[in-house]
């Protein structure tokens, strides 16, 4: 470890040369990040979104299927 890297203490071990030179990102490591993300949007848009969407649909349906049976309740008692 260089006195430079020396403020980095443990995660400076083994680095040989100074950790403020940053170099340019392995590409494979972009395609790494870009499949990632790419794997998440299909998950997210493709099949959780119409997961997502039809218990909505399905809570609608059961809400108003609830308040049209408490209606006719009501109707009946009050007659």
């Amino acid at each position: 470890m260089t006195d430079r890297n020396a403020k980095y203490g443990v995660l400076a071990r083994g680095v040989r040369r100074d950790l403020s030179e940053k170099g340019w990102v392995p590409a494979r490591y972009w395609i790494i990040w870009w499949t990632s993300l790419g794997v998440a949007m299909v998950a997210f848009y493709v099949v959780l979104t119409p997961i997502w969407l039809g218990l909505r649909g399905a809570a609608w349906i059961a809400e108003l299927r609830s308040r049209l049976r408490a209606e006719r309740r009501n109707a009946s008692t009050s007659d």
